[in-house]
């Protein structure tokens, strides 16, 4: 079309994002391991397959103290979900369920939350109060999360400058999503009620780069403390990005770091694109009075021979119809590429399907014929329909007719709010890659309300003092400290000080008479060695079982494969807690009688005498076979050697 507004994705493949005055802020949640926050349930994620026990619940929203009705809320509502959560009496209590009263909130969460706000120069309220933040997504059984705000006002030094702290909040994680079917949603409870720091920064960042940067350096604040949890879904980033043609998108699950920047470039596409397209329409004059006639139209009789298996799969349902609306002047932008892959048309159905899940054969006119949907049928619902094909479009779907209807109608409502250009809104980013769809409006201020069950908590300035002397070592400085102190490298240093503390660590190098180096290969590379050749999954061991055997390995001069050998055998039995580790390994018969190195010696020139012929490698390999459980391997590899050498 001439003098088109319209901007193509592959135009913007070199974009210099800065260019369209990129500005984006972070907010971080990051899980605590200190117990739930309102009730006496542990912070554990268990297997589907625990969860033994279940209810039921359908979820509405309330107004807010003013009578306002929160967007977000309102569009969970309309969707009518109904919720099942899966329990045991181990992960959830009764607060868990939301059939009795919160306790009062975890002091070591609190107490954590108020030293990551010392690190970060918060400036403290003197009092909290917690609140009830209005979600029925069903991820919280009570229809509200209950979060308080300790302060505002702080900033952190980065490698790009000082970074604002809009504020710090102490709230309960929400409900683990298992499954979802249509409008029947599965949650565990074992996640929900989990002390979270959530962080929020201002919108200081101007660079993909930079957003990567300071997800980093709060990242190196968080895991200065013990009571922070670890491993895949105990941190998480969301994402505030804007453009000066755009709009403030909350971006939700930007797990991988590396991936960060990449989010942030394709949003700022997608933003620019969407406002492309609302300038196309401005120049086509489309807008809410003359986008359609609003019309549900029945095309039935078109398809009456037709060969696409998806409309005669639809039209068997009881009461289904071929449904279509008319979008005047439209040609061209449904199928417009707004992300890879994905097009105006996609984040219309997306979000159509947020309120009518089962809708499935919606299609529009600009991939028209396809799916076996001939020319001709195509040429036919132009005709039906009075449409101009060299301008006009269409959206046409089949399923029960009652529900198509209204489907049809809310897909008006979709495109009305689209052509407007870019929407505050919340997205999720696809966990494998970079692009992002519709998750739900941007929420307001209307769905929070003061928690009448928590007494307010007073913030005293001598309690800061004694905590801000008890901040912990910032967690790239120990990193250094460590790596000098016991000769690991980075990585070894995070892997093994990811499962046991630094004093546990000094306690078996002191009383086991270990070095760092031979720990870590204990604690870390004969585990993935196990699970590589003998298909066993490892087992964390609690650190009283695993000094006993340290300690009982280094007093009875055990060799590697006797080590290996106790090792698989507790992972078969699943024992992790401390048990008598001299009995265990009697009882099972896991120690050979230990040959002395001129029995070794003596053995291997037997090995030899019998292969005079095999090489060094062949060798090592019957003497490891014979001696293994008796000897060291580097013992047999030495006197090999020696042997082959005379």
């Amino acid at each position: 079309m001439e003098n088109s507004k319209l901007v193509f994705l592959n135009e913007l493949n070199n974009i210099d994002v800065t260019t369209l005055k990129l500005k984006s802020g972070i907010e971080i949640h990051q899980q605590l391991n200190c117990g739930k926050l309102f009730s006496y349930a542990p912070c554990k994620i268990v297997p589907n397959e625990e969860l033994d026990k279940k209810i039921h619940r359908k979820l509405r929203f309330s107004k807010s103290e003013d009578g306002d009705i929160d967007k977000a809320a309102a569009h969970a509502f309309k969707q009518q979900n109904s919720f099942t959560y899966l329990y045991n009496n181990e992960i959830a209590t009764l607060v868990d369920l939301d059939e009795e009263p919160p306790k009062q909130p975890n002091k070591l969460a609190v107490k954590t939350g108020l030293q990551i706000g010392l690190m970060m120069n918060l400036n403290f309220f003197k009092e909290i109060q917690f609140m009830r933040k209005l979600i029925i997504d069903g991820s919280i059984t009570s229809g509200f999360q209950r979060t308080t705000m300790i302060g505002m006002g702080g900033k952190i030094q980065t490698k790009i400058g000082e970074i604002d702290i809009y504020g710090i909040n102490i709230e309960e994680d929400s409900s683990r999503i298992i499954s979802k079917e249509g409008k029947e949603h599965i949650f565990s409870l074992d996640r929900q009620g989990i002390p979270l720091i959530e962080i929020t920064t201002g919108p200081n960042m101007k660079t993909p780069q930079e957003v990567q940067e300071v997800a980093k350096e709060i990242g190196n604040i968080l895991r200065s403390f013990d009571t922070t949890r670890r491993g895949i879904g105990t941190i998480r980033q969301d994402l505030n990005v804007s453009i000066e043609v755009g709009n403030r998108v909350e971006i939700k699950g930007a797990q991988n770091l590396e991936l960060i920047p990449k989010v942030v470039v394709e949003e700022c596409k997608r933003q620019y694109i969407m406002n492309s397209i609302k300038e196309e329409c401005n120049n086509r004059d489309i807008n809410s009075k003359t986008l359609s006639d609003n019309k549900i139209n029945n095309i039935t009789s078109i398809f009456k021979n037709t060969e696409s298996k998806i409309i005669l799969d639809g039209l068997k349902e009881n009461n289904s119809k071929v449904l279509a609306i008319k979008l005047f002047n439209m040609k061209g932008l449904l199928g417009h590429e707004i992300q890879q892959n994905y097009r105006f048309a996609s984040e219309i159905s997306n979000r159509n399907k947020k309120s009518f899940p089962t809708i499935k054969g919606l299609f529009h006119s600009d991939e028209l014929p396809k799916y076996n949907i001939s020319q001709e049928e195509v040429d036919n619902i132009y005709k039906q329909l009075e449409l101009d094909k060299s301008k006009d479009g269409f959206i046409i779907l089949v399923h029960p007719e009652d529900i198509a209807k209204d489907s049809l109608k809310n897909i008006l409502e979709i495109t009305n709010e689209l052509i407007l250009g870019p929407q505050e809104e919340v997205r999720q980013v696809d966990p494998k890659g970079t692009q992002t769809i519709f998750l739900r409006p941007m929420p307001g201020s209307a769905r929070m309300y003061p928690e009448t069950d928590i007494l307010p908590i007073n913030i005293l300035e001598n309690s800061l003092n004694e905590l801000k002397e008890k901040l912990p070592e910032k967690y790239d400085i120990k990193l250094k400290r460590l790596q000098e102190t016991y000769n690991l490298k980075k990585e070894q240093i995070k892997s093994l000080f990811s499962k046991y503390n630094e004093d546990n660590v000094k306690e078996l190098i002191s009383s086991c008479e270990l070095d760092a180096k031979e720990i870590y290969n204990i604690v870390i590379d004969l585990p993935k060695d196990i699970k590589k050749r003998d298909n066993i999954e490892p087992i964390n061991f609690e650190y009283g079982l695993l000094k006993d055997l340290l300690t009982f390995t280094q007093k009875n001069k055990l060799n590697q494969q006797t080590i290996r050998d106790i090792v698989v055998s507790l992972y078969k039995k699943e024992i992790s807690n401390a048990i008598n580790i001299k009995e265990f390994i009697e009882q099972n018969n896991l120690i050979q009688k230990q040959l002395s190195k001129e029995e070794v010696r003596v053995k291997i020139k037997e090995i030899i005498n019998k292969n005079t012929k095999a090489p060094f490698g062949a060798l090592m390999g019957i003497c490891m076979k014979e001696l293994s459980k008796q000897t060291d391997g580097k013992v047999i590899s030495e006197i090999l050697k020696e042997e082959m050498d005379n």
